[in-house]
């Protein structure tokens, strides 16, 4: 297997970038997702596939309330990718200086984005470091009818301070990921 010619395959594929919310009674939190797929071309029953780490608050929320809501960020919000993905949610709250509503779910909608999608868990598949909720669409609203911010533009706009801070991050993801795998 050549890793490196995989990972150039990989590195082609872009996504979106998102602040996935959700809330149990008192307790909410965000974090920055970027695996989110649409799971059906039916239009009637919408659903989608997010992958959330094993180890965030965030996924211990979805797991006592089965819901979470995907907020869809805007090129120009690229500040929110450092606060909503830099520190954990059991040291800070991370909702104390931004704005934003209770959906349907009771999960946080944040203001300005490019739009929400309220959501339910159906079912969960384990992928070791990472859990894959496959979740019903309950609501969903185009906030504001412009470009989403993708993964790969994370480079292009973030301060050098935050590219290093994410990258450092991740490299100390990868034993405690390949652990779970």
């Amino acid at each position: 297997m050549d890793q490196s010619s995989i990972a150039a395959v990989l590195g082609k594929i872009d996504f979106e970038v998102f602040v996935l919310t959700a809330a149990d009674r008192d307790r909410r939190n965000g974090q920055i997702v970027c695996w989110v797929m649409p799971a059906t071309i039916v239009p009637q029953v919408p659903r989608v596939i997010v992958g959330v780490g094993r180890m965030s608050y965030t996924r211990e929320l979805i797991e006592a309330s089965r819901k979470f809501a995907l907020n869809l960020l805007a090129k120009d919000q690229w500040s929110w990718v450092s606060h909503f993905g830099f520190r954990s949610g059991r040291q800070v709250d991370k909702f104390a200086t931004v704005p934003f509503e209770r959906g349907i779910t009771g999960s946080p909608l944040l203001s300005g984005i490019v739009g929400y999608l309220e959501c339910e868990v159906r079912s969960v598949l384990d992928g070791g470091a990472h859990l894959f909720y496959l979740a019903d669409v309950l609501e969903g609203t185009l906030v504001a009818d412009r470009d989403p911010l993708r993964l790969h533009q994370l480079f292009e706009v973030l301060p050098p301070e935050d590219i290093e801070t994410m990258k450092r991050l991740l490299e100390q993801d990868i034993p405690r990921d390949l652990s779970l795998l």
